[in-house]
């Protein structure tokens, strides 16, 4: 590497320290050597959904300019324009300032000095929210989800949310259910567990926050995964949980409450008809994938000929119908079925959680008539979740 990219990768990764370490300020972009009218780029935090973004305004003659990115993008972008764009930089931290400047023949001089400016929290356009979830928790920082002192990480904020948005919907359901107020162990298999930072959060939020008795089980296919978090359960001293190499399909004994949260494809039907099998009395699937139906609805009815004819709208619809088939066929096998957005569809177009609670007062024959409807609308001819479910049809 030479001397010139050395010093910028320097600067860039003193920026994203700032960034991590939550002592940015500011950023200032000078020597302008584009095209157009000189400018002047001040990059500052701003907090949008509550998640840190980089904010870039550009100063011209007559007007300014303003972008907005996510913190990568955002040290992506200025990245890309130091040494380019424009000639100098500086980066205002709370414990130093760092400057990268470039003479007429490009070449670089790094320096760092005292901080010249206080830190101040991002401006917000939504007001602070209070999760379930304290940021601090252990599990949460060996995840690299929260730094040693407790703070959610910049480049972590979405997952952090995710991880926030899906407790406070399990609790809800939970208080809904008749197991809100359980004395016995409470069984739960996660079904596609990856990382495990869905399945941590819950067994902690049940354990701890909610002082019950839970076993839990994740089971995924990736047996490094599973190493990690079984050494990580054990660190934690969560006796009550641990991780399964295995298939999402495979029969197992009888659970409380299933979940698979974007389990690919037609893993998330097997994940159903597994809760539905062991007569769970909670489910919950945040589908991802969907590509069985797409080849099948080609002879939808006629009037749906506007949407299947564009390939695009086409897999889009096929999403839909999908989804609506698997909550169908959830209230035909006697649950409860609710449809929620799980994250916001500015980090995700993966949004969709299905949420089905055991009940015995759906309607279950209106539910068959309604599958067997949409069938014939859009028309497809199978469903992967119904060759699991023996006699629905």
């Amino acid at each position: 590497m030479t001397r010139k990219d050395t010093q910028k990768s320097e600067f860039i990764a003193a920026l994203a320290a700032a960034l991590e370490g939550k002592t940015f300020i500011k950023l200032t972009l000078g020597k302008f050597r584009g095209e157009g009218d000189p400018g002047k780029a001040v990059a500052t935090l701003v907090a949008l959904k509550d998640i840190p973004h980089l904010k870039l305004v550009t100063s011209f003659a007559r007007k300014d300019d303003t972008k907005t990115f996510s913190i990568n993008d955002g040290i992506n972008y200025i990245k890309s324009e130091i040494g380019e764009t424009y000639l100098s930089a500086t980066l205002f931290a709370a414990d130093r300032d760092v400057t990268l400047t470039y003479s007429r023949k490009r070449e670089p001089h790094l320096t760092s000095g005292k901080p010249t400016l206080n830190a101040s929290a991002p401006a917000a356009h939504d007001r602070a929210k209070s999760y379930l979830v304290p940021p601090d928790r252990p599990y949460l920082k060996a995840l690299q989800v929260s730094d040693a002192d407790g703070c959610v990480k910049p480049t972590m904020q979405g997952k952090y949310r995710q991880i926030c948005r899906f407790i406070e919907i399990f609790d809800g359901l939970l208080k809904e259910s008749d197991r809100s107020d359980a004395k016995g162990r409470l069984s739960i298999l996660d079904i596609g567990s990856g990382k495990g930072y869905l399945t941590f959060a819950l067994y902690d939020h049940m354990t701890t926050t909610l002082g019950l008795d839970c076993r839990m089980t994740g089971i995924e296919v990736r047996g490094d995964l599973v190493k990690l978090c079984n050494d990580l359960a054990r660190t934690l001293a969560f006796s009550g949980l641990s991780f399964d190499a295995a298939e999402a399909g495979e029969k197992r004994a009888a659970a409380d409450v299933v979940i698979a949260l974007h389990a690919c494809d037609t893993a998330t039907d097997d994940a159903m008809a597994l809760g539905i099998g062991a007569n769970a009395k909670m489910i919950l699937a945040a589908p991802c994938c969907q590509h069985e139906l797409a080849p099948q609805i080609s002879g939808a009815n006629a009037g749906l000929a506007g949407i299947t004819k564009y390939p695009l709208l086409k897999q889009r619809q096929a999403d839909l119908v999908t989804d609506a088939a698997r909550a169908l066929l959830l209230e035909a096998s006697g649950y409860k079925v609710k449809v929620i957005e799980f994250v916001s569809t500015e980090h995700t177009a993966k949004n969709i959680l299905i949420a089905a609670t055991k009940s015995g007062s759906v309607n279950r024959d209106r539910a068959m008539r309604q599958y067997q409807e949409l069938k014939r609308a859009t028309g497809f001819e199978t469903h992967h979740l119904v060759a699991q479910l023996k006699g629905v049809e």
